[in-house]
């Protein structure tokens, strides 16, 4: 029997297809790794939508520029 992949490794896998997501398209080989990935665990599903919305999070907080200081 194959082991569990534990959430930390599938949140590690989901942000280095975002990463690669965001450099372009990718090619049909990568799509279909990703359609393969995807359908493997349900749980990486949720992680990729997790990562891709940190990284627009990640996007629209460097938009803010250095100087910006948050109220708490």
């Amino acid at each position: 029997m194959a082991e569990r992949e534990t959430s930390r490794y599938i949140d590690e896998q989901a942000a280095d297809w975002i990463a690669r997501l965001d450099r372009g398209p990718l090619s049909q080989d990568e799509s279909q790794a990703l359609d393969a990935w995807l359908s493997g665990d349900p749980r990486r599903r949720g992680a990729l939508l997790r990562a891709d919305a940190l990284s627009l999070m990640s996007e629209s907080a460097c938009a803010l520029g250095p100087q910006f200081e948050p109220r708490q």
